[in-house]
């Protein structure tokens, strides 16, 4: 089953703002994932929104739930390229950081997401 939603309020936990949330239920255990689709060409690579692939686990940690997995990431209109100028880092690292990139990652962005590597 997915589903999506809305910015939402999850278990009273304040540090989640994201776009939306899908939730995916399979075999009884929730993946909840957070998308924030933005251009990122004016924040810094240490913003709050860029680090936030990192609270999400920090968050997923205090739940203490093993059938809740909470995952983070941002679709950037931004290109790679210019963000790879701007902050001095590669595409891959970027990925790391669970930013994807609209345009040039429109075949494959959601399946990873999703984690269906294409």
């Amino acid at each position: 089953m997915f589903q999506d939603y809305p910015s939402c309020h999850l278990y009273g936990i304040e540090e989640i703002r994201e776009d939306t949330a899908s939730y995916l239920i399979e075999d009884g255990k929730q993946r909840i994932i957070f998308v924030a689709p933005k251009g990122i060409r004016y924040l810094a690579s240490n913003d709050t929104k860029i680090q936030f692939h990192e609270t999400i686990k920090e968050i997923e940690h205090r739940l203490n739930d093993p059938e809740v997995s909470l995952e983070s990431f941002i679709v950037s209109n931004t290109s790679s390229a210019t963000m790879s100028l701007q902050w001095n880092m590669a595409k891959p690292q970027m990925q790391q950081r669970n930013i994807l990139f609209q345009e040039e990652d429109k075949d494959r962005y959601l399946a990873k997401m999703l984690n269906f590597e294409v």
